[in-house]
């Protein structure tokens, strides 16, 4: 397989990984009706670096770290559900601001660590990475091979979080302030009903 059609692979990985609607989907939208583009653009940072630890997992074949963590899905589902409940709650108390607003680096950096360990906790990443990579066969055969797996997955899903970051900053503008403070309020009520799921699932376990 020629390295640019292992990238576009990787790209499409990157893309399918990050497209289904979830918790950090909701969050992309919040942010973007808070900050524009750059809101959506710092969340899937964080969303693509988590994604990009999965895919070197798996493109360097390490099924052992893999089955641990499927194994411990219980307990990353608890501590995934207890922070969705965290960023709800933070973000009911925040406001919907213009996309002018200023963020600072320190804001920047907390954003996209938070969604890069929130990313990391879903057991749903986990699982679809799996179910990705055992359709394709896991392992590369090389440093290049791995390297071009990783980098694709991190384009495909930055990719995706710019689309979406696009079409919702177009929307915006759009919408009359009384209907972005609902979107703010339903987005906050998504993240915590996902937060209680999980961590009730991780119970049942």
């Amino acid at each position: 397989m020629s390295i640019l059609l292992y990238l576009f692979k990787a790209w499409m990985i990157g893309i399918a990984i990050a497209a289904p609607v979830g918790p950090i989907g909701m969050l992309c939208i919040k942010k973007t009706l808070e900050l524009g583009i750059k809101g959506a653009l710092l969340v899937g940072l964080g969303a693509a670096l988590a994604d990009s630890v999965y895919g070197l997992i798996a493109a360097l074949g390490l099924t052992a770290v893999s089955h641990i963590m499927i194994s411990g899905s219980g307990a990353l589902k608890l501590i995934g559900g207890i922070f969705l409940l965290y960023l709800a709650y933070k973000e009911a108390k925040s406001g919907v601001a213009s996309n002018e607003a200023h963020v600072s680096e320190k804001s920047r950096i907390k954003l996209v660590s938070e969604v890069f360990f929130l990313t990391l906790t879903n057991p749903m990443t986990i699982l679809s990475f799996v179910g990705i990579f055992a359709s394709i066969g896991a392992g590369s055969s090389g440093v290049l091979e791995s390297t071009t797996m990783v980098v694709g997955i991190f384009l495909g899903s930055m990719t995706w979080w710019y689309v979406l970051g696009t079409v919702i900053t177009k929307i915006k503008h759009k919408l009359p302030k009384i209907w972005l403070e609902r979107i703010k309020w339903i987005s906050c009520f998504i993240l915590a009903s996902f937060g209680l799921v999980a961590i009730f699932s991780s119970l049942m376990n």
